[in-house]
């Protein structure tokens, strides 16, 4: 018989005790002692006065996996990477044709006005393929490859910011798309990007929404017609603090009725996918349209949504979270 305190007894039980010391308290008291006892029982059974290799590493891992449901659930988790990464994709396919590539445009459009890159008018190509292809792998099923794919583009971010201050002719990417780029990608790798439906269902909208405002252009005068944008043309025209600002009210009432309706999981998962978008909708407001109120009106409703709404799946019981996880 083991003892119910985690960590007492014999080195292999010290060992497996302080490796479950990674899990949450309320885990470890419910959970815990019936976990060391079957470790222990299969060590035994092995002949194994250690652990296996791997194992306390492998336990130390599903230990912070748990730490981490007790604040976002699981099945927040993987809806909110699902809706991230169509949101992430859309972004980066608009932000690619529109603003690093122009495939329209001759090069230069005026000469010695800009240092291109490559055949490309900036470097976002650098973070927008590897974006890209990872709503693909997610779309093909693979976790492991979506994911990768968004550290690739995530790995780049810094590098393209030291080439734009290394080069002032440099076109972009500016802090305000590094920084929303930087925040779609850590949503897309919050879970497994797994419901397919979600995620592409995202990607219409907002890459659909996005191509309609880079085609319509209503501040340039330039409407219905395919023109290359800058990278501060992208946040004041097309992804521009009114249409965003918008997309946050109907984000809000969305998710207002989902609570209301007793369906936490996709509340949480959608008001945490717009949080990047409320960062960028904040920079834009305040730096864009010099409206430093509704600035501080965007920020603290999406932080609020998001927290409010995670709080609410959290507290679902745990036999319920289980099952729609």
């Amino acid at each position: 018989m083991t003892n119910t305190r985690l960590g007492q007894g014999t080195r292999l039980e010290r060992d497996y005790g302080r490796a479950l010391g990674w899990y949450p308290m309320r885990w470890r008291r419910t959970h815990g002692p019936a976990m060391l006892g079957t470790l222990l029982d299969v060590a035994d059974d092995e002949g194994r006065s250690r652990p296996a290799h791997g194992e306390l590493a492998e336990l130390r891992w599903q230990g912070v996996r748990e730490r981490v449901n007790t604040v976002v659930p699981g099945d927040v988790r993987a809806l909110a990477a699902s809706i991230g990464t169509g949101s992430m994709a859309g972004f980066a396919l608009v932000y690619l044709v529109w603003v690093s590539w122009g495939p329209w445009d001759a090069r230069p459009l005026a000469p010695n006005q800009y240092d291109t890159f490559g055949p490309f008018w900036n470097a976002g190509v650098l973070f927008c393929v590897p974006f890209l292809l990872g709503a693909l792998a997610a779309v093909a099923g693979s976790r492991a490859a979506a994911h990768l794919f968004v550290l690739v583009g995530l790995v780049a971010l810094p590098i393209v910011t030291v080439m734009v201050r290394a080069d002032v002719g440099q076109p972009g990417p500016r802090s305000t798309t590094l920084g929303a780029a930087l925040l779609l990608g850590l949503v897309a790798l919050l879970g497994d990007p797994r419901d397919r439906r979600a995620l592409l269902s995202t990607f219409a909208v907002v890459g659909g929404g996005l191509v309609f405002y880079a085609v319509w252009l209503p501040p340039t005068g330039n409407s219905w017609r395919l023109v290359t944008v800058g990278d501060g043309g992208f946040w004041g025209s097309v992804a521009a603090p009114w249409m965003t600002a918008s997309a946050g009210v109907t984000v809000a009432v969305v998710v207002v009725v989902l609570l209301v309706r007793r369906r936490p999981v996709p509340a949480a998962a959608l008001a945490l996918a717009w949080l990047p978008w409320g960062a960028a909708t904040t920079v834009t407001l305040r730096f864009f349209a010099d409206e430093p109120a509704d600035a501080v009106v965007v920020a603290a409703v999406s932080v609020a949504f998001a927290v409010g709404a995670v709080a609410a799946a959290a507290r679902r019981p745990t036999r319920r979270r289980r099952e729609q996880a």
